[in-house]
């Protein structure tokens, strides 16, 4: 995978029978969609991979931030949340001048996401914002 995004994103995407991510370059720029519920046992099996791939092409982009939009995901278990943290600790891997923040953007009509993503931008002051 190209560490350099260019002009297009190499298209990144992960679908399961629940959810769905991907990785995407819309009018406002480029960011991280998840959809569905993510609610199975072990989700990491499935986005930690998912959130390598992204994190390689990000890494070496020279960006300042992310969006990670969740306003079409309806709900995602503590398990599903433990990708969100290795995605976090992948960041605090780069040196500091290569590191990007994770902008969440959530659903107001969905409660759970900002207690949950309180809890996130606790775990790394900095690194995680909440919009």
């Amino acid at each position: 995978m190209s560490s350099s995004l260019g002009a297009r994103p190499a298209a990144l995407q992960v679908s399961e029978e629940k959810y769905s991510a991907g990785l995407v370059n819309d009018a406002t720029g480029l960011k991280v969609s998840f959809r569905g519920t993510i609610s199975t046992v072990n989700p990491a099996a499935v986005l930690n991979p998912f959130v390598d791939a992204v994190h390689a092409q990000l890494s070496g982009a020279n960006l300042k931030d992310i969006r990670v939009d969740f306003t079409e995901l309806e709900f995602c278990n503590s398990s599903g949340f433990k990708a969100f943290i290795h995605w976090i600790q992948r960041v605090q891997a780069l040196p500091e001048a290569q590191r990007y923040k994770l902008r969440f953007v959530s659903s107001p009509a969905r409660k759970w996401q900002r207690t949950s993503l309180l809890a996130l931008s606790c775990y790394a002051p900095g690194l995680v914002e909440i919009a």
